[in-house]
């Protein structure tokens, strides 16, 4: 059977409404965009975003038209059409529910009983370098946006205070990670001296207050 399309967008779809919100763009100044912006935060692929703007454009939330090159290939604009702003807006004002966590750097610790503590210990080090390699990433966009636009902390471009928003929490987020990473190498340690022979207390699972 033919795989069925809901008629209601994707988050994917929403953010590229998002990024379409100012001016019309063609599908490699959305990519580049959305590979420069979006993709810190929401994750997809290069095929994924053409898909999702195919898509949109059978939606009625894009209309598109192709710019003729004689000594370049051809170029595809998109626009965001009335009902597409329709849309974003309705989705900008709805309620954001909490998302679940999927972090695989905790999952492993989760289950970490039957390896060394050092070799976990090691493990959460490096892993928290990365974070801070990250850290250095946003922090070194945000000093390059106060050096073109000004202290952005307090900034009337409207856009430009959004993002901000958003790559200020990256960064703290990043930063409190890189921290949890070595608070709890450290907290391995004190527990390197103990006995070989793990034992088993039977709290497999973290339960909640209420139970």
């Amino acid at each position: 059977m033919p795989k069925r399309h809901s008629r209601t967008p994707t988050t994917l779809q929403y953010a590229l409404l998002g990024l379409l919100g100012r001016r019309s763009l063609t599908g490699y100044e959305i990519l580049k965009r959305f590979t420069r912006s979006v993709v810190f935060f929401w994750h997809a692929r290069q095929s994924q975003v053409y898909a999702a703007l195919d898509r949109m454009e059978q939606l009625g939330l894009v209309s598109s038209r192709v710019e003729v090159q004689r000594q370049r290939p051809n170029r595809r604009h998109y626009t965001m059409t009335a009902a597409g702003r329709a849309a974003l807006r309705n989705w900008l004002e709805r309620e954001t529910p909490v998302q679940p966590v999927k972090d695989e750097m905790l999952l492993r610790v989760f289950f970490s009983d039957p390896l060394p503590p050092h070799k976990v210990a090691a493990s959460l080090l490096r892993h928290g370098m990365a974070h801070d390699r990250v850290r250095a990433e946003f922090e070194a966009i945000r000093s390059a946006l106060e050096a073109r636009y000004g202290p952005i902390g307090t900034t009337a471009d409207r856009p430009l205070a959004f993002r901000y928003l958003v790559l200020e929490q990256g960064i703290r987020v990043e930063r409190m990670y890189a921290e949890w990473c070595r608070w709890a190498a450290e907290a391995l340690e004190r527990i390197r001296d103990r006995s070989r022979s793990p034992t088993r207390s039977g709290a497999d699972l973290i339960v909640s207050a209420t139970e």
